[in-house]
Order: C-alpha cells, then sequence, then structure tokens
C-alpha cells in the first residue's frame, strides 16, 4: 500500500552564491521553480553543484530536508527566524512530517514522474553554518539526528512544482536514516551493526565503505592483540 505526503518543490540553484563568511561559491539557497523541471541520473537539469566531492552525483541526486526541523534551528539561532525556509539548507524536496526514523535505505518513492530511492543520509557540512552564519550548526544537526537523506534517481522523469511524494516499495530490510546515522556517529557501535550496514545494497557506497573500514580496522586491532599480548 502506498503513501503519499504533501510536498514542496523542487528547489534548485542555477548559478552559484559567493557565502560571505568564507568566500567561497556555494549552490545553498535553492529557490522554487514555477514550472516542470527534469530530474535525471545526474541530478536535476539547472541545478548547479559546486563542490563535487561531497555534493551530486549518481547516489544524491536529490536531497530532501524536512521542514519540521527549521522550528529547532529557529529556537537554536532566533536570529534566523524569517530567514529559513525550505530551500535554505540547499535541499531540493521538503515535507511535513516524514522524518529520518521514518524513512528508510532503499525506500522507493515516485515524485512527479520520477522515481528516486533513498541512498543515505545528509551529511551537514560547514557551508550551512558559514553561510547562515551560525556557529556549531553543523554539529548540531549531526548530534541531533535532524540531517535529512538523499536519493538516487531510478527512472528519470519530470517534476512539476509541488508534485506530491508517494512511497511506492518500502525496502524490506527497514534500515531507517536515522539508523545508519547513529551508527556511524557511535565510534562504539557493535560490529555485528557494522556489518550489517556494510552489506546494506541500496545504501551509499561511501557509507558502505566507511563501515567496512572501521570493521577491517577493528579485525587488525585484534590481531595484532593476539600477536603481541
Amino acid at each position: 500500500m502506498s503513501e503519499t505526503w504533501p510536498a514542496r518543490g523542487p528547489f534548485l540553484r542555477d548559478r552559484p552564491l559567493i557565502v560571505e563568511a568564507s568566500g567561497r561559491p556555494s549552490a545553498m539557497d535553492k529557490q522554487a521553480t514555477d514550472t516542470p523541471t527534469w530530474l535525471d541520473r545526474d541530478g536535476f537539469k539547472g541545478d548547479r553543484v559546486v563542490n563535487v566531492q561531497h555534493h551530486g552525483g549518481p547516489d544524491r541526486t536529490v536531497c530532501h530536508y524536512p521542514a519540521q526541523h527549521y522550528a529547532l534551528w529557529i529556537r537554536h539561532y532566533p536570529f534566523l527566524e524569517g530567514e529559513l525556509a525550505p530551500g535554505a539548507f540547499g535541499e531540493n524536496l521538503s515535507t511535513e512530517g516524514l522524518s529520518e526514523r521514518e524513512v528508510c535505505i532503499g525506500d522507493c518513492f515516485r515524485w512527479g514522474e520520477a522515481v528516486i530511492q533513498v541512498s543515505q543520509p545528509r551529511s551537514p557540512c560547514s557551508t550551512l553554518e558559514a553561510r547562515h552564519e551560525a556557529p556549531r550548526l553543523s554539529r548540531r544537526m549531526s548530534h541531533s539526528g535532524a540531517i535529512g537523506w538523499l536519493y538516487r534517481t531510478l527512472e528519470p522523469g519530470w517534476v512539476a512544482p509541488n508534485a506530491p511524494l508517494e512511497r511506492i516499495e518500502p525496502h524490506p530490510a527497514r534500515v531507517s536514516v536515522a539508523r545508519v546515522w547513529a551508527v556511524h556517529m557511535d565510534t562504539e557501535a557493535d560490529n555485528a551493526g557494522l556489518q550489517a550496514l556494510a552489506e546494506l545494497a541500496p545504501l551509499a557506497k561511501v557509507y558502505r565503505d566507511r563501515f567496512r573500514q572501521r570493521l577491517d580496522y577493528r579485525r587488525r586491532q585484534a590481531d595484532q592483540g593476539r600477536l603481541f599480548p
């Protein structure tokens, strides 16, 4: 049985802005479109990516940030009231009600004509706090878990302004975005949890590799402990 949520977007930016606090270009502060936009396996046509190492690519074609999280950041940074609205954190897609706890890696959604699949948590970066002049914002986002998530595009298509978001195929493993992020943040996460995520096929390779590297490091340490007690 499918589930549908009202959605806002797509939010796009075709030209980078210069972040005053850092002096670096950024594609933050995306703006709502008023016409249908083509979404393909590299992202939205006309949506600029500046830092291609940490943004964009086949596992990061759509960024989703829940609108309800903005109230949390306004409480931390009252001076941002009136400035924070969907698109301000660089997201392409915004909803009310969906959160990292309800959305799972591998879940498939239809947005307009396109089909997208949840691929990974969104990792907060320093550009967020530089753009909004909000000290420690990325760290607070990381520790709160109010981070958002990213999709890959399975079926390209046109996305009309404010097209609803429909979950059409939940992934059977039911590993939430919140769970992946909690393990990512927990340096003491157990080996079984790391192994399960390293083998979770729809999870983006960058995350699977991180979990696998942590496992490999622990195994090397254990081997050294046996050789040199």
